[in-house]
C-alpha cells in the first residue's frame, strides 16, 4: 500500500526510521488482526525532541502511535467507545510493533531504552536500561503518579495496563484472539461488547475483571505487610507471611458457584526458603489482609506477591516483596543501594566530562 509520512521539521535525517516504523506497524496489525482497509495511508508523525538517543526509539513511537490510532478508527466505528479505551488499545499495539523493531536492531525484546537528558533537556544519553514493553515508559507514569485522575492521558495509561493484565491473565494466544475478533467484527462496539467478546473467547467469566478495571476507579495495590520466620523448640521454623490489600480496588478472580468469600485465586504469593524450596499460595484479594503459616526445616528468605507479574495494574510494586536478613542473602535495600551508587558514579563522570 501507499504510505506517506509527514516528518516533523528538523527530523528529515530520520525519515527512513519513520517510514520503516509505519510499515512495520501496518504489517504486524495486518497479520495479527486484519489488514488496513484503505489502499493508502498518510499520517503526520508526532512532534518529538530534536535530538534523542537512537535506542530510545522516539521516531518509531511517534509513527507507531499515529498509525495504530488511525488503524483502530478505520477498522471499527469508535463513536460509542471512550477515547481512553481506543487510545489505550492503540498504545498497546504500538508497543508491540516497536518492540519488534527493537528486537531486530538490538536482539532483545523490550519497549526501548531509558534516556537521560542533560543541559536543560537538550542533550540525550542512552542509559542502556531496558524499559519493559508492558508497563514502563510514557504514558504509564501518568497513571502511576495520578491513579484516580479522570483526564484522557491518565485513563489511556490505565487502559494500557488493563490490557496487559488481561493478556497475562488469559494468556497471550487467547488475548490475541480476543483482540483479533474485536477488530474483525468491526461495527460500532461498546465497552460491554468488548467484555462479552473477551468472556466468550476466553471461556472464562471475566465480569469481575472488567467491573474492577474499567467500571470503577479503585486503586489496586497489594503487598507483603509482614514476614517472620522463627525457630521453634522442636528445631523447625514457623514462617508467617501477611499479605495486605493497600488499595480500595480488588483483584479477586471469578466467583465460583456463588461463594461469597475466598472464592477467587487471583493473587499469588510465593515464599522462598533457605534450602531453595518455594511455596506458592493464592488468595482472592477481597479482605484487607491474609496470613499464611508454614512449618519448615529451614527459615524463609523472602516472600513476594504476584511473582509472575500478572497484575500490571498493581500501583506500587516496591511493596510486593520482603526479604529477611539470613546471612548470605542480599536484602532489597542492599541491591538498591548498589544501583544508586552506580548511577551516582555515572552521573559524576558525565558531569566531569563536560567541565
Amino acid at each position: 500500500m501507499d504510505v506517506t509520512i509527514r516528518v516533523p521539521p528538523g527530523h528529515a535525517g530520520d525519515a527512513d526510521r519513520y517510514l520503516y516504523a509505519a510499515f512495520t506497524t501496518l504489517r504486524i496489525l495486518g497479520t495479527w488482526l486484519t489488514p488496513f482497509p484503505d489502499p493508502a495511508l498518510a499520517v503526520d508523525a508526532e512532534r518529538t525532541r530534536w535530538w534523542s538517543a537512537p535506542a530510545a526509539m522516539v521516531p518509531e513511537y511517534a509513527v507507531a502511535r499515529e498509525v495504530s490510532r488511525r488503524y483502530w478508527t478505520r477498522v471499527i466505528d469508535a463513536g460509542v467507545l471512550p477515547i481512553w479505551f481506543v487510545r489505550g488499545l492503540a498504545e498497546y499495539c504500538a508497543r508491540r510493533a516497536v518492540s519488534k523493531i527493537v528486537d531486530e536492531r538490538y536482539l532483545a525484546v523490550y519497549r526501548s531504552r531509558a534516556e537521560g537528558r542533560y543541559f536543560g533537556g537538550l542533550v540525550p544519553r542512552d542509559l542502556r536500561v531496558p524499559l519493559r514493553v508492558e508497563d514502563e515508559g510514557d504514558p504509564v507514569d501518568e497513571y502511576r503518579s495520578r491513579p484516580r485522575a479522570s483526564d484522557a492521558a491518565a485513563l489511556e495509561a490505565k487502559m494500557l495496563l488493563v490490557l496487559g493484565t488481561l493478556e497475562r491473565w488469559v494468556g497471550r494466544p487467547v488475548f490475541d484472539e480476543i483482540i483479533a475478533e474485536f477488530a474483525r467484527a468491526g461495527g460500532r462496539p461498546s465497552l460491554q461488547d468488548f467484555a462479552r467478546l473477551a468472556t466468550r473467547v476466553s471461556g472464562q467469566d471475566l465480569t469481575w475483571f472488567f467491573d474492577q478495571t474499567m467500571k470503577r476507579d479503585g486503586v489496586i495495590d497489594y503487598g507483603i505487610g509482614a514476614l517472620a520466620s522463627e525457630r521453634q523448640p522442636d528445631g523447625w521454623y514457623l514462617t508467617t507471611v501477611t499479605v495486605q490489600r493497600f488499595g480500595d480496588g480488588i483483584f479477586s478472580g471469578a466467583n465460583a458457584g456463588g461463594v461469597r468469600f475466598e472464592h477467587g485465586r487471583a493473587i499469588t504469593v510465593a515464599t522462598t526458603f533457605v534450602d531453595g524450596d518455594t511455596v506458592r499460595d493464592s488468595w482472592d484479594g477481597r479482605s484487607s489482609a491474609k496470613t499464611f503459616l508454614y512449618r519448615s526445616q529451614s527459615p524463609a528468605v523472602s516472600a513476594e506477591v504476584d511473582p509472575d507479574r500478572v497484575l500490571l495494574l498493581d500501583l506500587n510494586r516496591s511493596n510486593n516483596g520482603r526479604t529477611l536478613d539470613t546471612g548470605p542473602a542480599r536484602t532489597a535495600a542492599t541491591r538498591w543501594a548498589a544501583r544508586w551508587m552506580i548511577w551516582m558514579e555515572d552521573a559524576l563522570l558525565t558531569y566531569v566530562s563536560f567541565t
